[in-house]
């Protein structure tokens, strides 16, 4: 297995990451119960801190990036941040917030959810449900029967 490099955070961006978790945006809500406990197949984090930006959800075995794209983004800024994340191997997968609050918001971002998923599954190697190499297998060697 290859070894995988751990990228380093500050105690600040740790702080403030947490900071924002306390106070997610209604889409962010919305995105943590669909993506939160691997029910895609895959573990995301939120508001996880890498270098001097901070992504709405992460995917460390893909190495794919959500961001909730509220009215306070930049398009510069975010083309800017792209590009220093493609050259750490990751990619960010952006969703309109616009899109959770149409008058059928299911029907919209199951689409996005959709590629995400393939996406995911794509850059990992693996379909959503299989096991992942980074996760140990469970044993129940030395677990009493009732």
């Amino acid at each position: 297995m290859a070894e995988r490099k751990r990228l380093k955070r500050t105690r600040e961006q740790v702080a403030l990451a947490r900071d924002a978790r306390k106070s997610p945006s209604v889409a962010e809500e919305i995105v943590w119960g669909i993506v939160r406990n691997r029910k895609l197949g895959f573990k995301f984090k939120r508001e996880f801190p890498i270098g001097p930006y901070r992504f709405d959800f992460y995917c460390d075995e893909a190495k794919v990036a959500l961001e909730m794209d509220g009215e306070q983004h930049n398009p510069i800024r975010d083309a800017t941040r792209d590009q220093y994340f493609e050259s750490m191997g990751i990619v960010t997968f952006r969703v309109p917030n616009v899109e959770f609050f149409a008058l059928d918001p299911e029907a919209l971002y199951r689409d996005y959810i959709e590629e995400l998923v393939k996406l995911c599954e794509q850059r990992s190697g693996r379909s959503r449900f299989e096991v992942s190499p980074h996760v140990k297998t469970l044993s129940f060697e030395g677990v009493r029967r009732l």
